[in-house]
Parts: C-alpha cells; sequence; structure tokens
C-alpha cells in the first residue's frame, strides 16, 4: 500500500489476539496514544464487534499523526458500508489532505468495494489532476470499479468518467460489493490465486500478486500463505491449496462483503 509512513505494514491486520470484548474494550478506555486506540479498535473490529466504528471515524478526522491517518483510512475501507460511505461528513479529512493521504485513500479505495467511493474518486481527480502520480492511482482506483478506459477511453475527463459511472450504477445494483465489474466473493478471488499460483510453481517463480491475497487474508481473517514475493515451490503450493480448500469449505454469500469472516 502507498505511504512511506505505514503502521502494520502487512498484507493484512494480523491475527486476532486472543483478550475478551470487555477487556479489549477497558484498554480502549485506558489508552491514551492515538496509536494505542487505533490498534485496540482494529482488534475489536476482527472479533465482530464493529460497534465503536464512530471511535475510528472520529480519530481519522482529527488525528495530525500521518502514519495513523494512513493506517485509520485503510481499516475504514476495510470495513465501510456503502452507508458508511454515502455519508461525507465521515471522509472530512480528505479536504485537507496532503499527497500522501490522497495516494494513501486512492489505491486503499478498492477494498472498499463499494461503487458509492466512486464519486469521492471523481471530485479527488478534479482537485488532483495536475499532480500526475497521484492522478494515475485515482484514476486506476476508478478504472478498477468501472473499467471505463476500454469504453471511453484513457483520457477520459472527471465530467465524462462521472456520466458513464450514472449510467454504469443505474445497470447494477449499487446495493451489492463489487470486485472489479463482479459481485465480491472469496470463491472468485481464490479461483484466481489457485491460477496464479499453479503457473507460478511451474516455473518456480514469485507469486506476484498483491491485491489478492491481501483482501482474501482481510476478508476471510485467514491469512493466504504467500505475498507477492513468495517463490511458489511445491511446499509451499501445498500449503496455498490447503488454505483455498479450507476457504472453501465455508459458506460465503455472493456480492456481500466481509471483515475477518464477519459480514458486515
Amino acid at each position: 500500500m502507498v505511504g512511506s509512513r505505514n503502521l502494520m505494514n502487512s498484507i493484512w491486520f494480523g491475527e486476532k489476539i486472543t483478550l475478551f470484548q470487555a477487556e479489549i474494550k477497558e484498554h480502549l478506555l485506558k489508552n491514551h496514544t492515538e496509536r494505542d486506540i487505533l490498534f485496540n479498535l482494529i482488534e475489536l473490529y476482527k472479533i465482530g464487534d464493529f460497534t465503536q466504528k464512530p471511535s475510528l471515524i472520529q480519530l481519522m478526522n482529527r488525528t495530525k499523526d500521518e502514519a495513523v491517518l494512513n493506517l485509520c483510512i485503510r481499516v475504514f475501507f476495510a470495513i465501510a458500508t456503502h452507508d458508511d460511505l454515502r455519508d461525507s461528513n465521515n471522509l472530512r479529512f480528505l479536504s485537507k489532505g496532503t499527497e500522501e493521504t490522497i495516494d494513501t485513500f486512492a489505491s486503499a479505495a478498492i477494498t472498499s468495494l463499494s461503487l458509492e467511493v466512486v464519486p469521492y474518486l471523481l471530485a479527488l481527480l478534479e482537485d488532483w489532476n495536475e499532480i500526475d502520480d497521484t492522478a494515475i492511482i485515482i484514476r486506476d482506483s476508478l478504472d478498477f470499479f468501472l473499467d471505463y478506459e476500454a469504453k471511453i477511453g484513457e483520457e477520459a475527463t472527471a465530467e465524462e468518467i462521472g456520466d458513464y459511472y450514472v449510467e454504469y450504477c443505474n445497470e447494477n445494483d449499487t446495493e451489492s460489493y463489487y470486485f472489479q465489474q463482479n459481485l465480491a466473493f472469496p470463491g472468485d478471488l481464490a479461483k484466481k490465486l489457485v491460477q496464479r499460483a499453479v503457473i507460478a510453481a511451474h516455473n518456480e517463480e514469485p507469486l506476484k500478486m498483491e491485491l489478492i491475497p491481501s483482501l482474501l487474508s482481510i476478508l476471510t481473517g485467514e491469512k493466504v500463505p504467500g505475498d507477492c514475493r513468495t517463490i511458489m515451490n511445491a511446499s509451499h503450493y501445498k500449503k496455498m491449496m490447503e488454505y483455498i480448500n479450507n476457504l472453501s469449505i465455508k459458506n460465503w454469500e455472493k456480492g456481500q462483503k466481509y471483515f475477518y469472516g464477519y459480514k458486515l
């Protein structure tokens, strides 16, 4: 993920800790540093308690610590529902965001799996169009959701992409969650992971896949046994297949969004 000053620089947010809900909440009340508060909030979300989501939003809009903000953004997108994204008050920090903040926001936006994030990306594209690197990240995320480049060209203006977005929403169910242009489903992500792992194992080369292992780990709460640099030898391939088989016996619903196995 983009950002030089990143906390929890991993493909997911770590294993669940063994504390009980009440203990985590007790820790939250005692914590005074923003980082401690954020880490404890993440632990609550990992056990399916999203009642403290407003605390994350408050911290995200208040913090002056870029590393805390970057992690807040990543966590927010991982647990945000369509309604959370429809409320622009939740994203007040964007109006004063630095280039790094906007880069983090735009690259992490795809993990929201929600078409409701597109209007923010369009507004940012208008504001940041002159900053080449940032504009590219924003456009990549818009293309991830809409595949607009294939339909209206990669030079399309924010206004043209906006018109295309309105049409797109009329033809799709905006209450569902999407990965690219398909209904989000861990099984489909696992299939893509297998296809890539087979090729990598055949050539004994690195997995070279970043987004899907990260997203699968966060959606399911089960960490993919490998990242983009993992060389797919026989033993890594075996672990990967065991992981996929374990996921396939669970009940996932198409078009729904999960965080650590809990439906949002």
